[in-house]
């Protein structure tokens, strides 16, 4: 099993959020989970249809960070857009 499959493993057993926000913090640093959050939120805005480049500088990331989750909302078979749909 590789790393990301035993992890995924572990996060769908945890039961609540609380948890999953300790397991989250006691693996990644805190730049790491910064990153990811930044990730989402690009993905929010996107699915809310703000354009890229508005993104990019209210987040103050580059825009291949931003045209990179463009890209997974594009794909009608991406299991993010399924997940935002549901918020």
């Amino acid at each position: 099993m590789s790393e990301i499959n035993e992890i995924s493993e572990i996060l769908s057993k945890i039961k609540n959020t609380e948890d999953i926000v300790l397991f989250l913090n006691e693996l990644f640093t805190g730049s790491e989970l910064e990153d990811l959050s930044k990730r989402w939120r690009i993905l929010k805005m996107l699915n809310a249809g703000e354009t890229q480049r508005d993104i990019a500088k209210e987040l103050g990331v580059g825009l291949c960070k931003v045209t990179r989750g463009a890209k997974v909302l594009k794909d009608n078979n991406a299991i993010t857009r399924k997940y935002l749909r549901r918020k």
